[in-house]
């Protein structure tokens, strides 16, 4: 007496290889109905202009603020439009349009209007410390001369009082001219290494179509769609064998 085995895998990868061409023919459908229906997905403009704009030491919060930017500086953009700041030194900018001279036209004007406020602000602060700076050095100038003429008074002065009196105004006086001067170099040292703002990216390029991405999702739709419909018409075909026999 044999025993009658049943291998279902074996059975269900016999069949798919005889209708084979099914795994080439509807993958092939589904894919271009993918990409077909990429075309029609929703665009916010044919074309989109990106900027990127480094704003250096300046941290001013109307100057790097998403809301306060597009505010003041964004009220020309005719599509839609996005300003972002993903981090401190980084302003972000993206406007869309079906024209691509126009879009060129406001990210540009965009540009430089922010980059106007953002220079005038630099100059300002370096304006202020270069002042400050130039202060401190007036003021160690006159300490030192002081100090000097406090010198020669001791030198002069035979008076015990006297010389002490100077050599105590002496003592404040190198203390105060020690600060001044270390302030001088540290503001000094601060105007080298604060960072001017900049123009780091500005371009126009065509939207994104999304065809490709469509297609490949079609296609494995299609491959998974190809199993189930093969399996299918498998079952079919079993389940009326079995009912005539």
């Amino acid at each position: 007496m044999t025993e009658n085995k049943s291998y279902r895998l074996y059975d269900s990868l016999e069949f798919f290889w005889k209708k084979k061409i099914w795994f080439i023919i509807i993958p092939l459908i589904v894919a271009l109905l993918g990409f077909v229906g990429s075309m029609f997905i929703p665009k916010d403009g044919e074309y989109v202009g990106k900027s990127t704009i480094f704003t250096g030491s300046v941290k001013l919060e109307a100057l790097t603020n998403p809301t306060h930017i597009m505010a003041k500086y964004g009220t020309h953009f005719t599509g839609k439009s996005e300003v972002f700041v993903p981090t401190r030194a980084y302003i972000k900018t993206e406007i869309f349009g079906d024209n691509e001279e126009q879009v060129t036209k406001e990210i540009t004007q965009f540009n430089e209007q922010l980059l106007d406020a953002l220079m005038a602000q630099n100059d300002k602060v370096i304006e202020g410390t270069e002042k400050y700076a130039k202060e401190q050095e007036a003021r160690s100038k006159h300490l030192q001369e002081a100090i000097d003429a406090y010198q020669v008074a001791i030198n002069k002065s035979v008076n015990a009082t006297e010389i002490s009196n100077y050599s105590t105004l002496i003592f404040q006086a190198e203390q105060e001219l020690t600060n001044a001067t270390a302030t001088v170099q540290r503001v000094r040292n601060d105007i080298i290494a604060y960072e001017q703002p900049e123009l780091a990216l500005s371009k126009v390029n065509k939207t994104k179509s999304y065809g490709t991405e469509g297609a490949i999702a079609g296609f494995i739709f299609g491959i998974l769609l190809a199993i189930f419909t093969l399996s299918l018409w498998k079952y079919m075909l079993e389940a009326r064998g079995s009912k005539k026999a």
